[in-house]
């Protein structure tokens, strides 16, 4: 069984074999930017979107950037064994913090197929991923907690080593043995505004083989220019970091441009907060592991 479904093999141009030749995972291919970006118009839709569950900026945010891969897809593939891979689905993981105890901890959960989910889905999903994790209740976190509770770290460096060879470039599902499949998906978003930051660039993980990480900062106060005035809004700073392997400054360049309209004017666009397509159906959970126990997980 697959570990992450796949497309076609993609033909690669020279400087993609340049580039995949050059670097490791990922040492480091890292290439940063953000925007500014006013928040009035993005606040006033999200105020006004008919859900059950509320969608937060968090959720606007994870809609727009699964659609930016949607119409331009060199970021969303899977890099396997110095090939690039077309990924079927966009999957976006999303950071979350803990409180456990032994004290603050990294976890996070991952949204099947965005464009599959309408806003509204996508911030009911988001609350019951999230109810689960603070719960202890999340079986693919538990999972991963149950193997590495009680490893030394020189083991799990081994461990995550195999895993990784295991997953992306055998492409093997390892969920008999309690590893989830895709942990990461197609784009990490990290809101570390919650925490009072206003901007950080969030490195690539090596483990992660995700070549697109958003970070999203605090609200607050920040000059703009309107009709050739200087004026002040509430903006947020959204950080991007891209991974060069799979694409280049023109493609991260379409990409940004594409969320910057879309973010700035989502009413202008309202089919991007709505279903896409019929959502892909989830992989049924794997069975746990004897001895799992709840707690958080590595990310």
């Amino acid at each position: 069984m697959s570990h992450i479904p796949l497309g076609k093999k993609q033909s690669l141009t020279t400087y993609r074999k340049v580039a995949i030749a050059s670097w490791r995972h990922p040492r480091d291919p890292s290439t940063y930017s953000w925007l500014d970006l006013p928040v009035a118009e993005a606040e006033a839709f999200l105020k006004a979107y008919p859900a059950d569950t509320r969608p937060s900026l968090t959720h606007f945010i994870a809609k727009i950037v699964a659609n930016c891969l949607e119409e331009y897809p060199d970021l969303n593939h899977l890099l396997r064994a110095r090939n690039l891979y077309r990924r079927t689905r966009t999957d976006v993981f999303i950071t979350t913090l803990l409180s456990t105890a032994r004290g603050k901890d990294l976890s996070g959960f991952v949204l099947r197929d965005v464009p599959g989910h309408s806003l509204g889905e996508v911030a009911r999903l988001s609350e019951g991923a999230l109810g689960r994790l603070r719960r202890g209740e999340d079986a693919e976190t538990r999972s991963i907690e149950a193997i590495t509770a009680r490893m030394p770290v020189w083991l799990l460096r081994l461990t995550m080593a195999v895993e990784d060879f295991a997953h992306h470039t055998l492409n093997v599902s390892l969920r008999r043995v309690g590893i989830p499949d895709d942990r990461f998906g197609s784009v990490i978003i990290s809101n570390f505004g919650a925490l009072g930051i206003d901007n950080a660039l969030v490195p690539l993980s090596p483990y992660c083989r995700c070549p697109l990480i958003l970070g999203v900062g605090r609200t607050r106060p920040m000059p703009v220019v309107r009709d050739g005035q200087v004026a002040v809004a509430e903006c947020v700073t959204v950080s991007f970091t891209f991974d060069h392997r799979y694409a280049d400054g023109v493609h991260g360049g379409l990409m940004l441009r594409r969320f910057q309209k879309i973010f700035l004017h989502p009413g202008r666009y309202p089919a991007v907060f709505e279903a896409a397509r019929p959502a892909a159906a989830p992989p049924a959970e794997p069975a746990e592991p004897a001895g799992v126990v709840p707690g958080a997980g590595l990310p």
